[in-house]
């Protein structure tokens, strides 16, 4: 699949190849093919995840992009965000599952080099994917249904010594620990020759962490007890089973009451060392894993340099300060300290400063806070009905051209407009055409209103609507299209997917096109400047469209100001601004429209007159906006909620460079364009208001 092209639905593959049995479906590897992830140093230690051990606000870090440093990875209900850990958190990709989602576990499940995302969402499935080619989505690789519990925990790490994550999984209350793997190109099994041996059954209330704590290459295991034990065992291949061998315990009480217990390489070696932080106080130590009479010895070099010793705080491990040519930076970790007093990272890195080893401070920045604000999930189904004129008995195209149009056009372009949060895919796309009592001539007459236009099929139907959004009648010939009453109404010339996200917006709630600001006319019938905003839906079929892989039109997305009709835009991923007594001037990265992943509003307004304002918003050719020509900001003026392009002033795109000014409360606001983003997809705006 062409990677600029918009993302098929989630249950259909983007690789060439499905291969289905009853109950899973896989598409293509992933990882194998991402050049990237040679860019990965030998020493590199990835940590998967461990459910026990969960970031403030949904967070993880992973290397998703293939590119050997950590990100962030967050999800909110069916939504799932992905960004550098970069002090301006670049936006890498956003991925929007079937489902709500419950957990998400990552790992190099496939032995590529870098880190794979597998979701389980509300239905006990779980879904697999890997980052594309160019690094800008995640590709479906199979999907199954899950073998984790709500009531049980996992861990991620490569227990098998294959090159591959393993997830060993065990209920929390207690009970027995089970091993899963992909030995293939697809599909977690149970691990083949899996054994327990001296972990046994587990108890209640442990703490798992996994770590190469002797440098072999093969994950072990440290375990938490009641008794505040560190219990370390080796995993080994015993000559029978991949299994656990106990090394020691360490005296009771050797983990504080309050110490948050987490792995990383803390001196310049191949061995995992772990580091107990008091949660309360910010006090941190490290250790090394050996019996040393029960009490594990301290590691003293490096100190803690300028790691964070903020209380109320938790500290978490990743990759990001790249590969430099310093000791120390081929084996060590990275400190990130969350500071829940004000939701905020200080990272510091595992660094050399000329004579020894040391963290130095990076940055302190907020976290990224996609985990709340968006419109709920809701079904949105639509039943799409095919029928013939009494006297025409052709039908213009094959029962799966329809079906595509509605599960590979409607389905993921609302699920991207509405930023996952509207789902489609419940819609029913009836097979077979059926013959209505009236002939094309008739039904074309003026008395013959659009809506009994599709009552005419829905009559020839005959079944249940009961349950739909609404119906869209597709007919075998020309005359009448459009929507009346939020029934849709499209003929063959008409059946396509821009005309139909048009239609089924109105029935959405978007009754308004949308205009630009010139006098101009689309047709004798339509108002001055109405459908001229070529990168909105509600202005087609006058609009910026590219042809989609199933051969009809597409595109392009919806602009900012009628999105928030919907809630669609979180009021924090909303910038307001309101005009003073003193003009003073507001500078910021503006997110593409369709990348929530990027870093900055997704809206900017100006004015707090709900009836007259104005809003930015930045637009790039990628997705369902591929048919755009370029990247640029937009201007709108909303005025009693119906959005207006503005073409003035140099209009309507503002490229890097412009300075435009808007009248706006007997004052004028301007609106400076200073650069638009090489990665990340924002562009760097200044508003003057």
């Amino acid at each position: 699949m062409n990677p600029v092209a918009p993302a098929a639905p989630m249950h259909e593959s983007i690789a060439d190849t499905v291969l289905c049995d009853a109950e899973r479906c896989a598409g293509m590897e992933p990882g194998r093919s991402v050049s990237a992830a040679a860019l990965y140093r030998t020493g590199k230690h990835g940590r998967g995840t461990n459910t026990q051990l969960p970031i403030p606000q949904n967070l993880q870090l992973a290397d998703i992009d293939a590119d050997g440093f950590s990100d962030f990875v967050q999800f909110s209900s069916n939504k799932l965000f992905v960004s550098k850990t970069d002090f301006n958190k670049t936006g890498i990709l956003h991925l929007y599952a079937n489902r709500p989602i419950k957990r998400v576990l990552l790992g190099d499940f496939s032995g590529g080099g870098s880190d794979q995302t597998c979701t389980i969402t509300d239905d006990n499935a779980l879904a697999c994917y890997g980052v594309s080619p160019d690094r800008r989505e995640l590709w479906w690789w199979f999907t199954q249904g899950s073998f984790l519990g709500d009531n049980e925990d996992a861990i991620v790490a490569d227990f098998d010594n294959d090159g591959r994550d393993d997830v060993l999984v065990y209920p929390r209350g207690g009970g027995a620990y089970r091993m899963y793997s992909i030995k293939g190109s697809y599909f977690f099994n149970p691990t083949p020759s899996f054994n327990a041996g001296n972990l046994g059954t587990a108890a209640s209330g442990l703490q798992l962490r996994a770590g190469d704590f002797n440098g072999d290459g093969r994950d072990d295991l440290m375990i938490i007890n009641g008794y505040r034990q560190v219990i370390y065992y080796v995993s080994v291949w015993d000559g029978t089973y991949h299994t656990f061998w106990w090394a020691f315990s360490s005296a009771s009480g050797f983990v504080g009451v309050d110490d948050q217990v987490t792995v990383a390489r803390i001196d310049d070696n191949a061995s995992d060392d772990f580091v107990l932080r008091n949660k309360v106080t910010g006090s941190t130590r490290f250790h090394r894993m050996d019996y040393n009479g029960g009490y594990p010895p301290a590691i003293t070099y490096p100190g803690l340099g300028q790691i964070s010793a903020a209380g109320n705080s938790q500290i978490f491990w990743g990759y990001m300060h790249g590969s430099l040519s310093e000791p120390g930076a081929y084996w060590r970790d990275d400190a990130m300290v969350y500071e829940q007093g004000w939701n905020g990272f200080a990272r510091a890195d595992a660094r050399w400063d000329g004579s020894q080893l040391t963290y130095w401070w990076t940055y302190n920045q907020y976290a990224p806070n996609n985990h709340t604000g968006w419109a709920s999930f809701s079904a949105k189904p639509w039943l799409l009905l095919k029928c013939k004129f009494s006297d025409i008995a052709t039908t213009p195209q094959t029962d799966q051209f329809y079906r595509d149009l509605m599960y590979s056009a409607l389905v993921p372009y609302w699920r991207e407009v509405s930023y996952g949060s509207w789902d489609l895919s419940g819609s029913t796309v009836k097979d077979g055409w059926y013959t209505m009592s009236i002939t094309n001539a008739a039904w074309s007459q003026s008395t013959v209103s659009r809506w009994d236009r599709v009552g005419y099929c829905m009559n020839a139907y005959g079944g249940s609507t009961a349950g739909y959004v609404n119906v869209i009648g597709l007919v075998n010939g020309e005359g009448d299209a459009g929507n009346h009453g939020g029934r849709v109404l499209a003929t063959p010339n008409s059946s396509n997917s821009t005309f139909l996200a048009h239609e089924t917006g109105h029935t959405f709630g978007w009754w308004d096109h949308s205009f630009d600001d010139t006098t101009r006319k689309n047709s004798d019938w339509s108002a001055p400047g109405e459908y001229f905003d070529y990168w909105d839906i509600m202005s087609a079929m006058a609009v910026y469209g590219f042809s989609h892989p199933q051969g009809v039109l597409a595109g392009p997305e919806m602009n900012a100001p009628y999105r928030t009709k919907q809630s669609f835009i979180p009021a924090h991923r909303q910038t307001r601004l309101v005009p003073a007594t003193s003009y003073q001037t507001w500078r910021s990265n503006i997110a593409a429209l369709n990348r929530p992943e990027a870093n900055g509003p997704l809206m900017v307004r100006i004015g707090n007159d709900d009836a007259n304002y104005y809003t930015i918003e930045y637009r790039m050719p990628s997705g369902w906006d591929q048919g755009i020509p370029r990247a640029t900001v937009l201007v709108h003026r909303v005025t009693n909620g119906i959005s207006v392009l503005i073409t003035a002033n140099g209009g309507p795109e503002r490229l890097v460079g412009s300075t435009s000014s808007y009248p706006l409360g007997g004052r004028t606001f301007s609106v400076t364009v200073n650069a638009f983003a090489g990665a990340g997809y924002t562009a760097d705006v200044s508003v003057t208001y």
